[in-house]
């Protein structure tokens, strides 16, 4: 089952340490229902600015994309929302098991905290919060340029596989998304790589 995952090289979460301006934000994990209005235009903007290239999806107060998260880790500055991640836990099928998982999305820096420590905190602060909610592993996908982000957060890339997942489940019914994804990566948490089970993934749901 090992060969099924690529290795993230030289990379382990708990060696990442805050540094340069990720001292100045403060951190938080949180439930959805307790995120106020303000804080939701808050990470409004936040979101808009990190995803500038998809302004559709977060107009207004909205602030998931195609399906809402359980929790979120938030990072503030004296400016507001200075980074944030979704978690949801789903179960999922990964070959012939039912796998439990946190997905994680909306992974945003403000645009002017990118480069500067900020995203490697968030995704610790991630990493210690999937630890707290004690689940197997945490599953992301990400563009192709991302991958090097994650895998030095610790997360290992899944070999290219075969995924089925809606696109968007904030709208009405449509096909499922079929294809061949080279960019998952999951993050192992209370059990090792090794036990990832093997063969296609079956979402029966969006990412976050």
């Amino acid at each position: 089952m090992g060969s099924a995952v690529t290795a993230a090289p030289g990379s382990v979460l708990d060696r990442l340490r805050p540094g340069g301006h990720s001292r100045a934000v403060q951190w938080t994990a949180c439930r959805e229902g307790d995120v106020t209005m303000a804080r939701h235009g808050e990470l409004g903007v936040l979101l808009r600015g990190a995803y500038s290239h998809q302004p559709q999806l977060f107009g207004g107060l909205r602030t998931w994309s195609y399906l809402r998260p359980e929790a979120r880790v938030i990072g503030t500055d004296a400016s507001g929302a200075a980074a944030m991640a979704g978690v949801l836990r789903r179960f999922l099928q990964v070959g012939e098991a039912e796998q439990l998982v946190a997905v994680v999305g909306l992974v945003s820096v403000r645009p002017d905290l990118q480069g500067r420590g900020v995203g490697a905190e968030l995704m610790r602060r991630v990493g210690q919060f999937l630890g707290e909610l004690a689940v197997p592993f945490g599953l992301l996908m990400c563009a192709e340029q991302r991958v090097r982000f994650y895998q030095r957060a610790g997360w290992h890339q899944l070999t290219p596989r075969r995924m089925v997942y809606s696109l968007d489940d904030t709208r009405e019914a449509e096909p499922f998304a079929d294809e061949i994804v080279g960019t998952a990566m999951i993050l192992p948490v209370t059990e090792g790589l090794d036990e990832w089970p093997p063969g296609e993934l079956r979402w029966h749901c969006a990412t976050v």
